[in-house]
């Protein structure tokens, strides 16, 4: 697939339009094959054992709203994500989260360096969740966490959008100190990836 790249010309679309948009858009739900991402799951969710992870990818159609925003890297504006994780296709992929149908969602995302996505997944590799007791010095979850990102976006840094919050968002992160959503859209593929862990003392 060709790059996505900004319309100069192409006119701002509206709250409302977002809003239409989200609701219309297709998302498909893309396989993930074992390694490394069911291993990068199994890792987590042993890390963090008095909550969870969850991960999952999603192929976005083309649509002249959903590209202005994010061949600009501003998927936050307009309350656009938060609109977009009420979609039907991210609710069914993520059902333990208990995600609204409807209604506001509040999931304070926002923009973060791209090329600080492989350092924050190998700390919540390496530091975990409550219980979690850190071993060795981080060389080996900083070198995975590379490869999980190479397999999501073959380490094209400079392609990608990297959006984090560590709100409590719906009711199955614990809002203490471990929840993290990082979304991942790869302008190249086409691709939304999201990620949410959570744990508790």
């Amino acid at each position: 697939m060709e790059l996505l790249e900004p319309n100069w010309k192409q006119l701002r679309p509206t709250a409302i339009e977002v809003r239409k948009m989200c609701g219309q858009i297709q998302l498909t739900p893309t396989s993930l094959p074992e390694h490394p991402f069911q291993i990068f799951l199994m890792r987590l969710r042993e890390a963090h054992v008095q909550g969870g992870a969850h991960l999952a990818a999603f192929d976005v159609e083309q649509n002249s709203v959903f590209d202005w925003f994010a061949s600009r890297n501003r998927l936050q504006d307009e309350r656009l994500l938060d609109e977009l994780l009420t979609h039907p296709s991210i609710r069914q992929a993520f059902p333990d989260l208990r995600i609204p149908s409807s209604g506001a969602i509040n999931s304070g995302l926002s923009l973060s360096n791209q090329f600080q996505l492989d350092g924050a997944l190998a700390q919540a590799l390496y530091q975990g969740g409550a219980y979690h007791k850190t071993q060795g010095d981080g060389h080996e979850e900083k070198l995975f966490s590379l490869q999980v990102c190479d397999a999501m976006f073959g380490l094209r840094f400079g392609e990608i959008s990297h959006y984090v919050t560590y709100e409590a968002w719906t009711p199955w992160f614990k809002g203490i100190a471990w929840d993290l959503t990082a979304v991942v859209f790869d302008r190249r593929a086409r691709r939304l990836w999201i990620t949410v862990i959570t744990d508790t003392d």
